[in-house]
């Protein structure tokens, strides 16, 4: 029985930048070290924001116990689609149903 030579497969080289690929990254580097030069200059370090205390809504006077607005309908354990997103959804597959038709 013999067995096969051990292949080596090398990395490809890894691709040169086209001119106007070039040179937008010079000028994407120079505008970053130009906005990092501006933050370092004038820090915005100020007062740190509190947060307000938390209140709980079941502790809260006159809390509200019913289901919250806006939150869809679960089927089968999914939030069922609000009108204007099953309408997108017709749309989307009518697209692709006529694409399909129109390519064979």
């Amino acid at each position: 029985m013999t067995y096969a030579r051990p292949q080596f497969f090398y990395a490809p080289q890894p691709v040169a930048d086209t001119p106007e690929v070039a040179s937008a990254k010079v000028a994407h580097f120079a505008a970053w070290n130009a906005a990092a030069a501006a933050a370092a200059a004038a820090p915005d370090f100020g007062p740190v924001p509190v947060a307000a205390p938390f209140i709980s809504a079941y502790a809260a006077p006159g809390a509200y116990y019913g289901p919250l607005a806006g939150v869809p309908a679960i089927v089968n354990g999914v939030p069922a689609d609000t009108p204007e997103v099953a309408a997108a959804k017709v749309a989307h597959f009518a697209a692709h149903a006529q694409a399909r038709a129109l390519s064979g």
